[in-house]
C-alpha cells in the first residue's frame, strides 16, 4: 500500500509504544508499575487479535523544472484493520483513499492483504471485470508485502524508544536521522521527527512522524520530498479474523486485458498496483 505508494513503503507508517511513568506510591495502597511497553505489545502480537487503524498521510514533493519551481502533493486516508499473528501482522483488510494536486482524488478502494497476496475491489472495478469476478490479485514480487508495512514491530518500538524523550504525561518526542530510522546507510540524506502518544497501559494510540528527505549528489530530480503521518489506533486485543476473497470471484491482475486494465484503474485501481 504505497504511501507515495511508489516509494510509500519507504514509510508508510511506523508504530511504537513508550512507557508512562509509574505511579507514585499512595500510603493506601501501590500501583503496580507500569508495564515495559515493548513487552505490552509483545503481548498484543498473538494469532486471533488485532487493533483498528486510522491513518491520515501524504508526501509533498518539491521539484524544479524549467528553471519554474513545482510541487506535487499526494495524500491518503486508510481506516481498517490489522490481523497479527505470533510477533507481526499476518493480514489487513483496509478502505483507502487517496489524491493527489492537481490531478484531484480518486476513488476510494478496498484491500485486502495476506502473506504476499493483496485484492484490491470497489463498486466500480468489479463492474469492470469478467462476470463473476469482484476483486483483482496481485502477488508481491519480494517476500514481503508492503501493504502489511502498517504493522507494529518490536525492534520499531525500541528504537522509538531509545530516540525519545517524555514531553507530557503519556506523550513523547524523538528524531532520527532518515539512514537511521531506516537502519539503512543508503537512505539517503533526511531527518525525522515524531511524536507518540500512550493510554495508560502503554498501547500506543496515536503516531504522528514527519520526514524530510533530500536527493543525493548523483540526482536532481526532486529538491526536496516531505512525508507526513498520522496514525490512531484502537481496540487493542479485538478479536479479528481477515480472509482472502472466494477464488471464484477474484482475478489475477496478470490476466487483465489492455481494455479492462484502463477500465479498472479508471475506477480506482492503482495504476502502480497496491504494494
Amino acid at each position: 500500500m504505497k504511501l507515495f505508494f511508489a516509494g510509500l513503503v519507504a514509510t508508510a507508517a511506523v508504530v511504537c509504544a513508550v512507557a508512562v511513568p509509574a505511579q507514585a506510591a499512595s500510603v493506601a495502597s501501590v500501583q503496580a508499575a507500569p508495564v515495559n511497553p515493548v513487552k505490552a505489545l509483545k503481548a498484543q502480537l498473538v494469532p486471533g487479535k488485532g487493533v483498528k487503524i486510522t491513518e491520515t498521510s501524504g508526501i509533498t514533493l518539491d521539484f524544479t523544472a524549467d528553471d519554474r519551481a513545482m510541487q506535487v502533493q499526494v495524500s491518503t486516508r486508510t481506516v481498517g484493520t490489522l490481523a497479527f499473528d505470533k510477533g507481526n501482522v499476518a493480514a489487513a483488510d483496509l478502505r483507502v483513499r487517496m489524491s493527489s494536486r492537481p490531478k484531484g482524488p480518486n476513488p476510494p478502494y478496498r484491500i485486502i492483504a495476506e502473506g504476499r497476496n493483496a485484492y484490491v475491489t470497489n463498486a466500480g472495478i468489479a463492474k469492470a471485470l469478467p462476470s463473476g469476478r469482484s476483486w483483482i490479485q496481485s502477488k508481491a514480487s519480494g517476500r514481503e508485502n508492503a501493504v502489511l508495512d502498517m504493522g507494529v514491530t518490536p525492534a520499531q518500538l525500541q528504537f522509538m524508544l531509545d530516540n525519545a524523550s517524555e514531553v507530557a504525561t503519556g506523550q513523547y518526542q524523538g528524531t532520527a536521522t532518515l539512514a537511521d530510522f531506516q537502519h539503512d546507510k543508503s537512505a539517503g540524506e533526511g531527518n525525522v521527527e515524531f511524536h507518540l502518544y500512550f493510554d495508560e497501559h502503554n498501547l500506543l494510540t496515536r503516531t504522528v512522524v514527519d520526514t524530510t528527505a533530500y536527493p543525493d549528489g548523483d540526482t536532481a530530480a526532486y529538491d526536496q520530498m516531505v512525508f507526513h503521518t498520522d496514525t490512531k489506533y484502537s481496540d487493542w486485543g479485538a478479536k479479528v479474523k481477515i480472509a482472502a476473497p472466494a477464488a471464484g470471484k477474484v482475478i489475477s491482475e496478470k490476466k487483465l486485458n489492455a481494455k479492462i486494465r484502463k477500465a479498472v484503474i479508471k475506477a480506482g485501481y492503482p495504476e502502480s498496483g497496491p504494494f
